[in-house]
């Protein structure tokens, strides 16, 4: 990872994508669960989380 004081290292592509998601903060997997909103950065939590409603 080549952000400033980030020192994690990853062998594979998807893992340092997925591992970028905690610097930018996107979040582009929302719930539309009627008065939840919660949104997520991978899809995997997201589906953990729908499950729960």
């Amino acid at each position: 990872c080549d952000w400033p004081g980030c020192t994690w290292s990853f062998k594979r592509l998807e893992h340092l994508k997925r591992h970028m998601i905690t610097h930018t903060g996107e979040r582009k997997y929302t719930c539309s669960y009627p008065g939840c909103g919660k949104r997520f950065g991978r899809s995997d939590n997201f589906a953990a989380h729908y499950r729960t409603h």
